[in-house]
């Protein structure tokens, strides 16, 4: 039976992409420092759970597997704004060690998760093989573009085969608690209004544009990104819809007052998805429309 060992996985994507591995037939294994419960977001629990962080991996535990999704990762922007060197040791240095184990353990592929935040004000829509260079604003993008780096090197350098999925605007059931839809969520709940950051004068939309794909198709896009055989050489492949909303929008569909506040300097105004690669080498397109589904889900938070 092919083994499939998902680090992170007790984040907002982690259970997504197990509950995609069991429905595969793939035996699944997550590992997390986070306990892995229904009160950490657990959607579908996983053949078997490891407590522990990445980095104390023995070659031995990580032998038993063929394939790794790496999402283990410090998530929050304006934490590595004010902690790079701590988050830059957490990050680069768990996905260094991670790579090093995996080739000597004989892994078939590994998957890492990367973001769209890293193409920074490069124009939309973003392509992977733009002739500009990614253009990280803030060390949480740089971070995750090293690691992109990396991961092809080690393909190219030590023959470990990987996969880089550079994931947009993620929604869905299970948010991670720091991200702007969770605090929406939040002040739906609690009575309060839906603070928005404001575009510049010169921007013809007031609120940021996004490109939003919903997280049970990004954790579908994991598992045909393993099971690929277009796959393997550090491919770069954008996970996003190829359609933008407004966060205005999104507000508006949750509902309640929305105020204003001045947009933050590592904050880019829009983000569109050129989904062609994904098409090609994964068969995979996002169809779930944010507005849609919110219509639906909200109703379920003031129950």
């Amino acid at each position: 039976m092919t083994r499939v060992l998902v680090t992170g996985v007790s984040g907002f994507i982690g259970p997504h992409v197990v509950e995609a591995c069991l429905k595969h037939g793939l035996w699944t294994t997550g590992l997390d420092v986070r306990p892995y419960d229904h009160t950490h977001g657990a959607i579908a629990f996983p053949d078997e759970f490891l407590h522990k962080d990445v980095r104390e991996l023995t070659l031995a535990e990580l032998g038993k597997f063929d394939y790794i999704v790496h999402l283990a990762f410090v998530t929050n922007i304006p934490y590595s704004i004010i902690h790079p060197e701590e988050t830059e040791r957490d990050n680069i240095g768990m996905t260094v060690k991670l790579l090093k184990m995996a080739k000597e353990a004989g892994i078939s592929k590994l998957v890492f998760s990367s973001t769209a935040s890293l193409y920074g004000h490069n124009p939309t829509p973003w392509r992977e093989d733009m002739p500009s260079d990614p253009d990280p604003i803030e060390p949480y993008s740089w971070q995750k573009l090293s690691c992109e780096y990396l991961c092809r090197m080690w393909s190219k350098c030590y023959g470990l085969p990987t996969v880089t999925l550079r994931l947009f605007q993620v929604f869905g059931e299970n948010q991670r608690p720091d991200t702007a839809m969770a605090a929406f969520f939040r002040a739906k709940k609690e009575g309060r209004p839906i603070t928005l950051t404001e575009t510049t004068a010169q921007s013809t939309f007031r609120s940021g544009q996004r490109d939003f794909v919903y997280v049970k198709e990004v954790a579908d896009a994991f598992v045909r990104a393993l099971e690929s055989e277009k796959t393997g050489m550090g491919e770069i492949i954008n996970v996003g819809s190829g359609r933008v909303t407004t966060m205005e929008a999104v507000a508006q569909a949750i509902g309640g007052e929305v105020t204003f506040i001045p947009k933050r300097g590592f904050e880019v105004e829009r983000h569109e998805a050129d989904i062609t690669r994904a098409k090609e080498l994964l068969g995979w397109h996002s169809s779930v429309d944010v507005v849609e589904w919110l219509h639906k889900f909200v109703p379920t938070l003031t129950v």
